[in-house]
């Protein structure tokens, strides 16, 4: 349940995206005054940074610190048959390999990132077609609180990425493990790689990742919610 600091802050939040819903990218581009020049960071640094006022950032503090709250952007998909569902993994945070061996759960960064979202969802995909950015189309919001049973599946499939990683698996690491977290690939090519334990008191190189929430979260806990 949302305290009611929680409440006061991001009440506002809530206005702003309850008068943006059916509206696109387009149209909020043009009532923002903001040049496709200045699009840099596509159609979630404009509905974070440009609509809401929010710095987003990729750190250990949370977008909204005051109620460590996060914010997320979820591209969605209309199906033919009318099913709704996420278009892709959402990102939560870089995994340092070094940082995730040294953690608790009870203190680990990733776990700050999941305690408290607010969600923007968007359409981008319907009946199979991606649409252009410009016609992405604001749906909903919702907050999301995981209660403690959502947070003891995080926690396994946490210490199942952390396992890997101690044992110099880091490179073995595969987005189809976890049931709502998964350690997904990032980086231009299979090249793009940074330092490891290697379960032995060394290091080795291993692809870079981040935890992501699985599609699977999101479909089953996001969008039926809005």
């Amino acid at each position: 349940m949302l305290n009611s600091k929680a409440i006061e802050i991001l009440t506002p939040l809530f206005e702003i995206v309850k008068n943006a819903k059916g509206k696109t990218i387009g149209e909020l581009k043009l009532e923002l005054s903001i040049e496709r020049a200045n699009m840099k960071k596509g159609a979630s640094g404009l509905i974070i940074e440009n609509l809401l006022g929010i710095k987003n950032n990729n750190n250990s503090d949370a977008d909204i610190p005051e109620i460590g709250c996060e914010v997320k952007i979820l591209p969605i998909q209309k199906n033919k048959n009318g099913e709704i569902k996420a278009k892709e993994p959402t990102q939560i945070q870089m995994i340092n390999y070094f940082e995730v061996a040294g953690e608790k759960w009870e203190t680990a960064k990733v776990r700050k990132k999941i305690n408290l979202t607010f969600w923007v969802v968007y359409l981008a995909k319907e009946n199979s077609t991606s649409l252009h950015q410009d016609e992405y189309r604001i749906i909903d919001y919702f907050v999301d609180h995981p209660n403690e049973n959502k947070i003891i599946v995080f926690k396994r499939d946490w210490e199942l990425i952390q396992d890997f990683i101690l044992k110099g698996l880091s490179d073995k690491l595969s987005c189809s493990m976890g049931e709502y977290l998964e350690p997904k690939t990032k980086g231009a090519n299979n090249q793009d790689k940074t330092n490891a334990p290697d379960g032995k008191g060394g290091v080795l190189r291993a692809r870079r990742r981040a935890f992501y929430y699985k599609k699977k979260y999101t479909n089953d806990h996001i969008i039926p919610n809005i």
